[in-house]
């Protein structure tokens, strides 16, 4: 079984080995963007942001965590993120918009690390490697297999146009396969929605009681 799961695996890096770079280039084009944008603000934006950063931590350190808050935060981010990537791959022209939302992933997290480099220096280490990290250690490849899954699935329709030989039944059983993928990779990012609401506020705390904010 652990096999025949290998080959699998490695037959599907194998046959998108092309657009695996192209997302991941995607992905990386978004954090580099994010972490340059820090450095791009000016004065009065970066006071404004150092501040908010500072209450924020203040916040966290102070008051308990609604975790559950937090649990139903992260969820409805994934949910409107996997229903939109999910429509976007059933449609031919999606592709161009499904590599703009990993692109924005990226920013996302090329930006929050860049602020907490830039805000709190050394310490800004720890708290991305903590704050940011461990949800992210599924988040992010599920958001690239993801990304791969519809763009794949919209291929499949570009080709179903083109050649007839794409019969209905063939467009029907690759739509299960597809929904089905986007399905478990849904679960994984439920799995990292509970390490984030759950697991690394916890981690947080102990860094705040560590560095005096």
């Amino acid at each position: 079984m652990s096999i025949t799961l290998n080959d699998g695996i490695k037959n599907h890096f194998m046959k998108n080995v092309v657009l695996y770079i192209i997302v991941i280039l995607s992905f990386t084009v978004g954090i580099c963007t994010g972490a340059f944008t820090v450095n791009a603000l000016d004065y009065t934006q970066y006071e404004e942001l150092s501040v908010y950063v500072q209450e924020f931590l203040n916040v966290v350190n102070m008051q308990d965590i609604d975790h559950l808050e937090l649990f139903k935060v992260s969820m409805f981010n994934n949910i409107k993120t996997v229903v939109l990537l999910w429509i976007l791959g059933i449609t031919v022209i999606g592709i161009p918009f499904i590599l703009i939302i990993i692109g924005i992933k990226g920013f996302v997290i090329g930006f929050t690390v860049g602020v907490m480099m830039k805000v709190l220096s050394t310490r800004g280490i720890f708290f991305s490697l903590v704050g940011i990290l461990p949800q992210n250690l599924i988040m992010i490849p599920c958001y690239i297999v993801l990304g791969i899954v519809c763009i794949n699935f919209s291929l499949s329709l570009v080709r179903s146009q083109v050649k007839k030989r794409y019969r209905k039944e063939n467009i029907k059983s690759q739509f299960i396969a597809y929904s089905t993928c986007v399905f478990l990779a849904f679960f994984f990012l439920t799995i990292g929605s509970v390490i984030e609401a759950y697991v690394t506020p916890v981690f947080v705390k102990l860094i705040l009681l560590t560095f005096i904010v």
